[in-house]
């Protein structure tokens, strides 16, 4: 028995590594397009994009390893079936659990391995791209500016060009508004121009052939022509190193998320307990003469002044307490839509490696439906498996973001269905050998595309 759970092992292990290698291919395509822009339109060093290539690997392993186990599972259930070796199998009394078990333990294996990949690898390697990309952008100011579109993340600056060299870094037609505190806004207009580094957080813009608009200090209006004008732009130090040193949902570990998810909910619970305080004290303070939370505001009681009187203290303190609580209901929300998006990141990182087992569950019968000729129907039928499971997937993580549907319903949900089917199917291949009719589905879908393109002539 053990001889036969090795050798389904080891038709298991190159089919999965050619799929995965092969989804990985797929997947980096539109970014290999990118990085190739990179070195021949924007001149950026070629190890420097190939530093950004590996570190952008890690982000695929993730999803490419259960995608990679449902396809070898396949093919090599799909190859066993098709050379009858799993008739035999039956023949001889082995139960299909026996192919089944040891490449349950496999994919148990590989999503334990992943789990810990999730945890400690990708979310460095996801920084040190982050970082890697904000050292191209301050190497190469230039390459951050795309022609016809505003920058505007610098503060008091909003540049915009009508075209650009990206080899050179030569600007052309510039446009710059220049905010300058207590004087109104500088305009800038210039032919040409170029972008030149000076550190991490400064970088220089020479201009050529332009003009200068800006209100002067009588309230006039000055311009000014030039041949040659330089401008310094730098952004705080601290601005820097924040961006460099903040990580997002995707440079975080589990346990980190976790940290923040409780720190996060107990901020919100306090501010809810103030909205709360805030709108009881001021009720209790219009039925009567309670003195409000402040100290410094109460009312009056009714019966000390007339009744308009009495009713317009109230509309202009309710009117005027309506936008902090309303201020605070929104930093409120803001807080738990964080919480929310953090607590499916740190289900994601085990509910996808979880998937392999589900996928081993799923590939065994649908391997098992296949005939000669038919493996690239059940290919097919396998990749419609995984699109429907990212789907969910996707769509389960905006609707959790938005706070529709829990995090772990929205993450789980897809594992939790299709195991269950996946399940069924497994039992069902125990008495049929064809658990999952695909010539019928086939044939099915072929029938309806005849009526409808009968009906519609």
């Amino acid at each position: 028995m053990k001889k036969l759970h090795v050798y389904v092992v080891k038709e298991f292990i190159p089919p999965f590594l050619l799929s995965a290698g092969i989804f990985t291919f797929v997947m980096l395509l539109d970014k290999l397009l990118d990085l190739l822009d990179l070195i021949v339109s924007k001149g950026v060093p070629v190890r420097t994009v190939v530093e950004v290539f590996l570190l952008l690997l890690p982000s695929m392993v993730a999803v490419v390893v259960p995608m990679g186990v449902l396809a070898g599972v396949l093919m090599a259930v799909g190859r066993l079936e098709s050379d009858l070796e799993i008739t035999a199998m039956k023949a001889s009394g082995i139960s299909i659990f026996t192919l089944v078990l040891p490449l349950m333990a496999v994919a148990g294996l590989l999503a334990g391995l992943l789990v810990i990949f999730n945890n400690h690898v990708l979310p460095d390697a996801n920084h040190m791209a982050k970082n890697l990309i904000l050292d191209i952008g301050s190497m190469h100011p230039s390459a951050k500016i795309t022609p016809g579109m505003f920058i505007d993340d610098i503060e008091n600056f909003r540049i915009i060009v009508e075209d650009k060299d990206d080899l050179t870094g030569e600007l052309y037609h510039v446009v710059i508004h220049e905010r300058i505190p207590g004087s109104g806004i500088r305009t800038i207009t210039a032919v040409r121009g170029r972008m030149e580094p000076l550190s991490a957080n400064r970088f220089r813009l020479l201009l050529f052939r332009g003009q200068m608009h800006e209100p002067d200090a009588a309230g006039g209006y000055r311009k000014l022509d030039f041949e040659t004008y330089t401008v310094e732009i730098s952004r705080p130090e601290e601005s820097v190193h924040r961006d460099r040193d903040n990580r997002g949902d995707r440079e975080l570990s589990a346990a980190r998320m976790a940290s923040m998810v409780d720190s996060l909910e107990k901020e919100a619970e306090i501010l809810g307990d103030s909205l709360e305080r805030s709108a009881r004290s001021t009720i209790l303070a219009i039925a009567g003469d309670t003195v409000l939370p402040s100290g410094r505001t109460t009312f009056l009681p009714p019966d000390t002044v007339d009744a308009r009187t009495w009713f317009n203290i109230s509309r202009n303190h309710l009117a005027r307490l309506s936008g902090d609580l309303r201020n605070l209901a929104d930093r409120r929300a803001s807080l738990m839509r964080n919480a929310s998006r953090f607590r499916v990141e740190i289900h994601k990182k085990y509910s996808i490696p979880f998937a392999c087992l589900v996928f081993v569950l799923l590939g065994v019968p649908l391997g098992l439906s296949t005939r000669k000729g038919n493996a690239g129907i059940a290919l097919g039928v396998s990749l419609l498996v995984i699109l429907v499971y990212y789907i969910f997937l996707i769509g389960g993580e905006h609707l959790a973001d938005r706070r529709i549907i829990p995090p772990f319903l929205s993450m789980w949900l897809p594992n939790i269905l299709l195991g269950a089917l996946g399940v069924y199917l497994t039992l069902r291949s125990l008495h049929e050998g064809n658990p999952v009719p695909v010539r019928r589905i086939i044939s099915a879908i072929r029938s309806l595309t005849g009526l409808f393109r009968g009906g519609s002539r």
